[in-house]
């Protein structure tokens, strides 16, 4: 996939509108913002034996049923051995099974068993929860706007998901 030219000013006019102290305050908003999300769960994940790398993965597999492990490792950006000992923990708990693709054996497509997308949906219930109240109280039109911001922040290696 090639990457796609920024849609708007270009770098050079970004500046007239854009000041350093503005992208400086919304790289903050956003880490505390992932912060404050991140602790909404950490209490549930603790109680079920789980870590954030445990919460990505299972968020990514519920959005993307059927993900291979090789779109995963680059859609997260960690280490083969961090995300082999996850899967682990993950499939030792009953939380995802890894199949057999039909076409090409090497692929183990990934799934979430029963459990894994109960628990799953009680994070995400958690999140959904925290980021409506914040959407409800930007306003209706802020949620086109942020998911605009955010698109080509994103990255889509190795055949992500965009």
């Amino acid at each position: 996939m090639t990457a796609r030219p920024p849609e708007g000013p270009s770098s050079a006019t970004a500046h007239l509108y854009l000041r350093e102290e503005q992208i400086r305050q919304s790289y903050e908003s956003l880490m505390l913002a992932w912060r404050s999300l991140n602790s909404e769960c950490e209490a549930f994940l603790r109680e079920n034996g789980l870590g954030a790398a445990h919460h990505r993965i299972l968020f990514l597999v519920a959005a993307h049923p059927g993900i291979t492990p090789s779109v995963l490792l680059s859609s997260l950006g960690i280490t083969k051995q961090s995300l082999g000992r996850a899967l682990g923990d993950l499939r030792e708990r009953n939380l995802l099974i890894q199949e057999e693709d039909r076409h090409d054996r090497r692929k183990r497509p990934l799934k979430l068993t029963p459990h894994g997308e109960a628990i799953e949906r009680q994070l995400f219930q958690l999140i959904r929860e925290a980021m409506t109240r914040a959407y409800r109280e930007a306003g209706v039109t802020a949620v086109e706007g942020f998911k605009r911001v955010l698109s080509p922040l994103q990255m889509a290696p190795g055949g992500g998901f965009r």
